[in-house]
């Protein structure tokens, strides 16, 4: 009888540890593909924003949200001069599934500008 019961409980435990329960949401993955390191990032999306203190260059900081409304999102962050870079990207949708990649690079000059990839 125990064995019985034992074996129900690890095969509960198992069922319930392969079956994800996940919010619904953009998982938003940020790649810093400039010559330095990013600083004070802040990314704004419907509802709320989230931010990293520094993202070094070739490195990624990966952030999951909800969005509470449609609408654009933003990126800023502080550039080596001090100033502040701004660009609004795409647009984010409440209760959809998405992956959003979000690349910031510099060109031969310098220039930061930021792309999006939306899966």
């Amino acid at each position: 009888m125990k064995s019985k019961i034992l074996t129900a409980v690890v095969l509960c435990t198992i069922a319930a540890s392969t079956t994800t329960c996940r919010s619904h949401g953009v998982d938003v993955t940020i790649r810093n593909d400039g010559q330095s390191a990013i600083h004070n990032l802040e990314f704004d999306y419907p509802g709320a924003a989230f931010g990293t203190g520094s993202i070094a260059p070739g490195a990624s900081f990966s952030y999951h949200i909800k969005p509470l409304s449609r609408g654009e999102v933003g990126v800023s962050f502080e550039q080596e001069d001090g100033k502040m870079f701004r660009q609004k990207g795409p647009t984010v949708i409440p209760n959809q599934d998405e992956r959003l990649l979000i690349v910031v690079e510099q060109d031969g000059n310098k220039q930061w500008r930021v792309r999006a990839e939306q899966r």
